[in-house]
């Protein structure tokens, strides 16, 4: 095989065959399936592209690419079929997936040149493709608009585990008169003050339905954050943080099990409202990205009942293809 260079762009229709095409390959479709967990109760879906036509049998090697919105800086996200099978990847395996995001990102950057609102586009503009499965890392830094890149571990919790692991919160860890609530538009400018990794206040401000804050009395008397995380656009979740005065009380445990509980809860409520569709498109997996290297944020979850250290991935840069 000479590797692909045909798209295929999802339409709405071919949406519903994403579950079942897809959950067979999970946890490492989630990169797929969890953006469309996120949007699916938004329309539209950002962009998706197929290696193949989900209208036909699929084939056995595919692959496909959604394209992050633009209030998340177009963070996109990839996935093959081969990161579900073990070892390393096939000369042909790693073709076809050079080729298919050389396509994909062609019709990214044209796409955003044509929809974006701030008409800032340029041929260098960058685009992140994050959450790439540590068996393209050759293959795609190799491509001459490949940029810089940020390695992760995933870590993951099985759908086997995960109601367990939400049930053991308790409010018997809170601090003395706090509460759990979500994030609030007054919180935003704490939050964006805390950020380690670069987000657009309407990015935050567009993850507070799923969020958990829990709020403690301040110095002067009045409730302030003190701990919060929130599930991300792919499902993942992150952006945990405790303010130092409050760190080492397991509040960021706490903060765990409840945007978990958080995930299952949704899901319930989703099969309720429409119960011939899968109430998780994920089917329940929960991850977080652990920068590399990161011992403390590795000893964390490594704590935590149920979690498990998964494969490598990384965030990389690209620029335009040539021809953009």
């Amino acid at each position: 095989m000479a590797g692909t260079s045909r798209l295929f762009r999802l339409e709405e229709h071919d949406y519903p065959r994403l579950h079942d095409l897809l959950s067979p390959f999970l946890p490492e479709s989630i990169t797929i399936l969890g953006w469309f967990e996120q949007h699916r109760d938004a329309p539209p879906v950002p962009p998706i592209w197929a290696s193949f036509s989900v209208a036909e049998p699929a084939p056995p090697l595919l692959a496909l690419f959604v394209l992050g919105t633009e209030i998340a800086g177009y963070q996109s996200r990839l996935f093959c079929s081969a990161e579900a099978s073990p070892g390393q990847p096939t000369p042909e395996q790693e073709t076809f997936v050079a080729s298919f995001v050389e396509a994909s990102l062609r019709a990214a950057f044209e796409y955003i040149a044509e929809t974006s609102r701030t008409g800032a586009f340029t041929r260098e503009s960058g685009l992140i493709i994050g959450s790439i499965h540590e068996k393209w890392h050759d293959c795609l830094r190799a491509l001459p608009y490949a940029g810089s890149h940020s390695p992760c571990r995933k870590v993951v919790l099985p759908p086997s585990a995960a109601r367990a692991f939400a049930e053991g919160a308790s409010d018997a860890r809170l601090p003395p008169g706090a509460r759990v609530t979500q994030l609030r538009n007054g919180d935003l400018e704490t939050v964006m003050s805390y950020n380690k990794i670069a987000r657009t206040t309407a990015y935050v401000k567009s993850r507070m339905e799923q969020s958990v804050c829990i709020r403690a009395p301040g110095p002067d008397g009045e409730e302030v954050p003190v701990a919060w995380t929130v599930v991300h656009a792919d499902s993942s979740i992150g952006q945990l943080h405790v303010i130092e005065a409050f760190q080492r009380r397991g509040l960021g445990s706490e903060l765990v099990r409840r945007i978990v509980g958080l995930r299952l809860a949704k899901a319930e409520e989703w099969i309720v409202d429409h119960p011939d569709e899968p109430k998780d498109m994920t089917n329940g997996w929960n991850v977080v990205d652990v920068v590399e290297g990161n011992q403390e944020g590795a000893g964390f979850y490594g704590r935590l009942e149920g979690w498990e250290q998964a494969w490598l991935c990384s965030w990389t840069m690209f620029t335009a293809p040539p021809s953009i």
